[in-house]
């Protein structure tokens, strides 16, 4: 179970490094020494993968902006290349087809329409609540 202390000791292992801590400098509690390059290897690859996230990138778009930044410091694309990604996640998929003239027909993925919901049935919710109702009734029968 998580407690305070539990909560912030992870926090100091995190926050401190050992050259900072006065009192001592022995590891917290479940920390993990490592190199400041390691560390920040780690928080790169932390950041490419929650950018990958489709709700990280919603709500912290600043921090998308950035990996994106940096990612185009570390690999200099022409802005062409990197434009065609982006305007291909925006649009919705399509799949081409050769038609039997041999024109190519574009159409829509088909397993979209069989992504409904599915209701469940009213006569299995009634029959459900009242064998539920029973069986709730049963110790006030006995009396």
């Amino acid at each position: 179970m998580w407690s305070v202390s539990s909560i912030l000791t992870g926090l100091l292992s995190f926050m401190v490094s050992s050259s900072q801590l006065t009192m001592d400098n022995s590891p917290t509690t479940g920390s993990v020494t490592t190199t400041v390059d390691e560390k920040q290897r780690l928080a790169k690859s932390s950041l490419a993968f929650n950018c990958k996230n489709a709700t990280f990138r919603k709500m912290f778009p600043e921090y998308v902006e950035k990996y994106e930044q940096q990612q185009l410091a570390e690999n200099p694309v022409p802005e062409q290349v990197s434009l065609v990604p982006r305007q291909k996640e925006k649009s919705r998929p399509l799949l081409e087809k050769d038609g039997i003239e041999g024109l190519n027909k574009v159409e829509a993925p088909r397993d979209i329409k069989h992504h409904r919901r599915q209701s469940f049935p009213t006569w299995m919710v009634v029959l459900l609540v009242s064998v539920f109702g029973i069986v709730m009734a049963l110790p006030l029968l006995q009396l």
